[in-house]
């Protein structure tokens, strides 16, 4: 049998790289420095939890695999991005390190071609010039916003489909956004940690 512990997580800044700063600042205008570090404080007190959730699952992490939102790579590329991330502050990557250094395995869980899309995106959005640039390329990304998260969480879970042996656990953490559940294979038992 195959599980996967399917986590939905918070992502911080640190986990955006390159738009970390830029996302960082959207998010201070709109709702103003004491509530982002409010909320900063909450981010870390989730993944306090988070993390005693997991280590107490008691997983054989010599058979199991780490699926991360946003990882298009795995091996020695895969572990630079990971520990870049973590000692840039990541909660994220610094669960995903120490599960690692347990015995587990990243696998490249994203389609580079469709995060690059996102990215891109993303970007054209945040460094236009004007306001009349970036509210048309807001618009871009509203209209592509949608199927895109589509196209990614159809990526993921053939990914877990088709790299999770027979005993193995998966342990995929996904941002809240995304509804990767109804395209994984349905002979792998899916542990939900909301539904816990």
């Amino acid at each position: 049998m195959r599980k996967l512990v399917y986590v939905r997580i918070v992502h911080t800044s640190e986990d955006m790289g390159s738009l970390s700063k830029k996302l960082q600042e959207e998010i201070i205008s709109r709702i103003g420095r004491d509530k982002w570090e409010e909320n900063q404080k909450k981010i870390l007190k989730f993944w306090e939890e988070l993390e005693k959730e997991i280590l107490g699952l008691k997983l054989d992490l010599e058979h199991t695999k780490i699926y991360q939102d946003g990882l298009p790579a795995e091996g020695e590329i895969g572990m630079k991005i990971v520990y870049t991330a973590a000692k840039l502050g990541s909660q994220n990557y610094r669960l995903i390190e120490k599960l690692v250094e347990k015995g587990a395995q990243i696998v490249a869980t994203e389609s580079p071609e469709l995060l690059i899309e996102e990215r891109n995106l993303l970007m054209e959005m945040y460094n236009s010039p004007t306001l009349e640039e970036r509210e048309k390329a807001k618009r871009r990304y509203e209209l592509r916003k949608k199927n895109l998260l589509l196209e990614r969480d159809e990526y993921i879970a053939s990914r877990i489909s088709n790299t999770l042996k027979t005993a193995e656990t998966g342990v995929l953490f996904i941002g809240a956004e995304h509804n990767v559940i109804p395209f994984i294979a349905k002979d792998i038992e899916i542990i939900d940690l909301v539904k816990r």
